[in-house]
């Protein structure tokens, strides 16, 4: 079933040849659940390497071998089928890493996700006093005269009152997205915070769940030597099975026969190649994809895919002769003065990230658009401001304990979710659901904002659906409960 329905590329369980465009963890997931059952399957991706945006970089240096991932990719999900999958995967490499995340807000730490007893007590008795009566006022007003959520901060105004919206919610998602976000659309924080609100956060505290308890998650899995193994371990399975992983192979052309896909035509070191096959899953940017269509895509179609754009990514990687920074995770920076977004410490999440305990390393994230002043900076200019922040700004580190640093650009890294994004999606969506043969998976190929989690659920499914399984991948990512909820009974883990 392609996003809802039923592909005709052969009987049910036999699909015959699957090619699947893109060699992230979603992509791989697709050829990996179906080489487990013996299914023919081709990958190519364009980079030389797989993993994607959650691969993991090496460095080598004369005090031994450093590893960063592109952002921190943590596993956790309350599926318990994609669970076992990536246990089975990571097997002896599997870490369980506490999660501590934190808000640098003012010089404070606050803890994230936002738990009101911390966040009231930072800005003292005076404005916690009118963050809640300022909840208070949003929540009868939308009781006597309810009014449409339709921008991002409308939604946090909604959740949190506007006091706590200013002080926590605004700087950041302004930093992160470059945009005011009376311009961004509501559904980014329904999607990434569903349930959640300064009331449900006071009563949590107060008094806490009786029978199940609703936790926030606080440890997670991770593989040993960065989250890249999960993508580089399906990798050789996949080879192993006998199927191919072809990397440095773009795709140009989707060649369509009617409303099939008949092949992909990549660019090859020795020319261009058709690569014909009964079934295809693209996590290539959906921008991107129904572009590259033979014969080409309505004229509206593209006109969506114009409307659409992705915000991109630059992580500065620090190498530290210093034994830690933080106990944290991830720190999110809200500061504007500081221009970088967040980071995390390697180490924190595995010990093997680092030649050994003397040293540690940074994982400085930069969100961006290409072409911006941000972009623009020169790798030593990123750097050395990166170093200038860390010293001067926040008195992380000394200016001897750097050890040094390179950058890393990555291109349509978060689909962005402007006010009015959801009509060319739709557009779209509906073409590529033309397509009997095609599904879409992961963040980028269906433009939606998921978790590593969600992305690799979608790649699990689109097998499951070629093996004569019928799910909607659009219902991926779209319960009512926050993500990062997990119900569980008082005993377990």
């Amino acid at each position: 079933m392609q996003n809802g329905h039923t592909p005709n590329g052969a009987m049910a369980g036999t699909p015959g040849k699957t090619v699947v465009m893109g060699a992230g963890p979603a992509g791989l997931c697709s050829a990996y659940v179906l080489s487990k059952v013996g299914a023919p399957v081709t990958v190519v991706e364009s980079a030389p390497f797989v993993g994607g945006l959650a691969r993991t970089i090496r460095r080598q240096t004369e005090y031994g071998e450093f590893k960063f991932d592109i952002g921190g990719h943590r596993w956790f999900t309350k599926n318990d089928e994609l669970n076992a999958l990536f246990q089975e995967v990571v097997a002896e490499e599997l870490l369980w890493v506490n999660r501590i995340s934190r808000i640098y807000f003012d010089g404070k730490f606050i803890d994230y996700p936002l738990k009101v007893g911390s966040a009231l007590r930072s800005v003292g008795p005076v404005t916690a006093a009118k963050a809640v009566a300022d909840y208070g006022r949003v929540r009868l007003e939308q009781k006597l005269h309810p009014r449409e959520i339709v921008s991002m901060e409308d939604a946090y105004i909604n959740q949190y009152g506007r006091t706590l919206y200013e002080l926590f919610f605004q700087r950041y998602s302004e930093k992160v997205w470059g945009m005011p976000c009376d311009q961004l659309s509501g559904d980014w924080v329904s999607q990434r915070t569903k349930g959640m609100s300064l009331m449900t956060a006071i009563k949590d505290a107060i008094v806490p769940s009786k029978g199940k308890v609703v936790s926030l998650i606080d440890e997670f899995m991770y593989p040993r030597g960065g989250f890249g193994r999960f993508s580089e371990r399906m990798a050789d399975a996949i080879t192993a099975s006998g199927n191919d992983i072809l990397l440095k192979h773009p795709v140009r052309k989707i060649v369509l026969e009617g409303n099939r896909v008949r092949g992909i035509q990549v660019e090859t070191e020795h020319g261009p190649e058709l690569i014909e096959g009964d079934n295809f899953i693209s996590s290539i940017p959906m921008t991107v994809l129904v572009k590259i269509m033979e014969p080409s895509a309505p004229a509206d179609v593209l006109e969506a895919a114009d409307a659409l754009t992705f915000r991109d990514i630059i992580t500065v990687n620090m190498m530290l002769r210093k034994r830690q920074v933080t106990t944290d995770t991830w720190l999110y920076v809200h500061d504007r003065d500081i221009l970088f977004g967040r980071f995390h410490e390697p180490k924190n999440w595995s010990p093997a990230m680092v030649p050994s305990d003397e040293f540690t390393s940074l994982v400085v994230e930069y969100f961006c658009t290409k072409g911006d002043h941000i972009w623009n900076m020169t790798d030593e200019q990123l750097v050395n401001q990166t170093v200038k922040h860390l010293v001067e700004d926040l008195r992380f580190v000394k200016p001897e304990e750097v050890i040094g640093g390179f950058t890393l650009r990555a291109t349509k890294a978060y689909p962005v979710y402007k006010i009015g994004y959801e009509k060319p999606l739709r557009k779209m969506k509906d073409y590529i659901r033309s397509i009997e043969n095609l599904q879409y998976i992961g963040r980028g190929g269906s433009f939606r904002y998921n978790n590593t989690d969600h992305s690799i659920e979608t790649g699990m499914l689109a097998a499951k659906n070629l093996l004569g399984e019928h799910h909607d991948l659009e219902r991926v990512n779209a319960d009512d409960e926050y993500h990062e909820v997990k119900r569980v009974a008082p005993a377990a883990r």
